[in-house]
């Protein structure tokens, strides 16, 4: 399903997929497409860290999820399986690995992600109880992969150290999910997990001069000397709001942000020994997925 402006699927037919197309907020044409589908997996959503787009977001996130689980239900799906994030179990304090059951009222920041990400699973649970499918989160990390925004994703990463206008690394840190194993993650999920229950899928916990550091050495770029200190983030952070205020398009806000600069001072590490446990997840290196972002890249150039 695509993330931003087409929540449309792939009903496997035959031994191949038939394309399906549905807006994740229309509950009549999600009923036309969950016909004769046994199982889903719910990617679709508004994965931009703007508070400016709070709105869009309890649109896609919350009552598009609830209309997905609903309309799947309701058609005798068997199990969805819910794309969720890390944000939604919340960011916990320096020096502690968060787990599933993480109490997000120690959480040491919010943003609009976080709350409709997390909003988006009470509402999937609500509906798949009214309806009596299994619904099933994994909670993925931030997911090294093509396709993502040129300007708000991590391709944005990626590009900025590939034409080396990356000269220096902000203090925090970030669990990184590989590509392939998001894609075990959720397959494992549908086959091995418990109803109602969260997974951590991530690949590695990496303070962002190790992640840009990997970065640099599979596109064959410099790394970066030097070290934000955090007051400097979070200055430009207020800079880039006082900017955003301007800006009548939401979605041309600066990405340094103070919901964003919140993030990437801290280190917001957590636990995947559920997901290895019950899921058999074996995290894998980051290298491939950067490597896939660089050739996409290199495609649209």
């Amino acid at each position: 399903m695509r993330e931003e402006d087409g929540p449309g699927g792939l009903a496997r037919h035959q031994g191949q997929f038939e394309p399906r197309y549905a807006d994740v907020r229309d509950p009549r044409a999600l009923a036309r497409a969950m016909r004769d589908i046994d199982e889903v997996h719910h990617f679709a959503g508004i994965a931009v860290t703007l508070n400016r787009l709070h709105h869009l977001m309890e649109e896609v996130n919350v009552k598009g999820t609830a209309n997905v689980v609903r309309a799947a239900g309701e058609a005798g799906v068997r199990r969805v399986v819910h794309a969720s994030s890390i944000s939604a179990i919340g960011y916990p304090p320096p020096g502690e690995l968060a787990t599933e059951d993480f109490d997000v009222a120690r959480s040491v920041t919010r943003n609009s992600y976080m709350l409709t990400k997390r909003s988006a699973e009470r509402a999937a649970l609500s509906a798949a109880d009214a309806t009596g499918t299994e619904v099933v989160f994994v909670n993925l990390g931030a997911v090294i992969a093509p396709y993502s925004h040129r300007r708000y994703g991590w391709a944005m990463l990626v590009d900025n150290v590939r034409r080396g206008r990356l000269r220096a690394c902000p203090p925090g840190g970030l669990a990184m999910c590989a590509a392939e194993d998001m894609a075990q993650g959720m397959s494992s999920a549908m086959a091995k997990g418990q109803h109602g229950r969260r997974y951590i899928v991530a690949s590695a916990n990496l303070s962002y001069r190790e992640l840009i550091g990997q970065i640099c050495h599979v596109v064959g770029a410099r790394e970066p000397r030097l070290r934000l200190p955090a007051a400097f983030v979070h200055a430009a952070g207020l800079a880039g709001a006082a900017i955003g205020t301007l800006v009548r398009e939401p979605m041309r806000t600066p990405f340094i942000v103070p919901e964003n600069t919140s993030l990437m001072v801290r280190q917001l590490y957590y636990d995947t020994t559920r997901a290895q446990q019950e899921l058999g997840l074996r995290p894998t290196a980051l290298h491939n997925s950067i490597a896939a972002v660089a050739r996409w890249l290199d495609e649209g150039d």
